[in-house]
């Protein structure tokens, strides 16, 4: 116990204030936010959280409700994200469901002391006046209570960024997004619908049915072109053009964002480590996965590509027409 109080005690003194602003990637599962999040992951410039964005409260699609007058104590209780006991307890993966059936998926460490994120938020938030310096206080005791943050104290940082899957498609809790980080952004991927219904098909079974599950890319799509079209600061990209020109999209990516391109980006990873993808079939190799944006051509019949190109090609023309290049 001793030894715990010191550790906890030289982070208090040590600490990494974190007050950037937010780059959110944000869309439909199975679009690609797990992979651009970990291609952030090594950057120098960037606080990079290592899962999916769990602040809202009671659901993550939600936007946090702060009431400004309610104490930190309050505040650290909506806002803490209790899948961090489970990093820990069990190991960091996306696969958690595919683990369960037994699938190979990488399982990393995860060294996090949810008693000190909670104590270095009270200390940092006390006296907080808006919403934007309670979620820095968060993010702050977030990334210093991560013990073996491998980036903590790698300067200049510029950027947080964070993957909250679907937070896009709600135009009421975008608004408030920007409403407390009116210099973010939000970065939303575009999948072909037919690659895209291939892999979330798999995933769950809610989008088994062809119809009902394609109907529900076009009105996440249409919702992100709305959002492209309302605010300079939402950028789109393609998932295909990500997947087979890497250093391409990231370079242009880096530039708009502010921060220096970087090799680091061509290489997903959690905390420096490399990571496999989290992908609908089980995966031998590291690295960006290129064949991803051609693989329903090989399991999807003819009927079945040519009924999505008629539901959801004008909806993916749309978007295309918008992607950041």
């Amino acid at each position: 116990m001793d030894e715990y109080r010191r550790l906890c005690e030289l982070r208090v003194e040590h600490l990494v204030e974190v007050r950037e602003p937010l780059v959110l990637v944000s869309q439909i599962q199975r679009s690609g936010g797990t992979l651009l999040s970990q291609l952030f992951d090594g950057h120098p410039e960037c606080h990079a959280h290592p899962g999916e964005l769990h602040l809202g409260h009671p659901h993550k699609l939600r936007w946090p409700r702060l009431d400004l007058v309610d104490t930190p104590e309050r505040w650290f209780e909506s806002l803490y994200e209790r899948k961090v006991e489970r990093y820990l307890h069990k190991g960091y993966s996306k696969a958690s469901r595919k683990l369960a059936r037994g699938v190979d998926y990488d399982v990393l460490p995860f060294l996090f002391l949810p008693g000190l994120q909670r104590r270095l938020f009270l200390a940092v938030a006390r006296g907080a006046g808006t919403e934007r310096e309670v979620l820095d206080a968060y993010f702050t005791s977030f990334f210093n209570a991560w013990l073996d943050n491998q980036s903590l104290h790698r300067r200049p940082k510029r950027v947080v960024t964070g993957f909250a899957a679907a937070f896009a498609t709600r135009g009421d809790e975008v608004e408030r997004f920007f409403t407390a980080y009116p210099d973010g952004w939000l970065v939303a991927i575009v999948r072909d619908p037919k690659g895209w219904f291939e892999s979330a098909r798999r995933y769950k079974t809610s989008y088994a049915d062809l119809g009902p599950a394609i109907s529900t890319w076009i009105e996440s799509t249409r919702a992100l072109v709305e959002e492209r079209n309302r605010r300079p600061r939402v950028v789109l990209l393609s998932y295909e053009q990500l997947v087979r020109e890497p250093e391409r999209v990231m370079r242009g990516l880096a530039g708009r964002l502010g921060i220096t391109f970087s090799e680091t980006l061509l290489e997903p990873t959690f905390n420096g480590l490399p990571i496999r993808a989290d992908s609908s079939d089980p995966v031998s190799s590291y690295g960006i996965l290129e064949g991803r944006a051609d693989s329903h051509r090989l399991t999807l019949s003819a009927d079945e590509r040519a009924q999505i190109d008629r539901l959801a090609g004008e909806a993916y023309e749309q978007a295309l027409a918008l992607v950041d290049r």
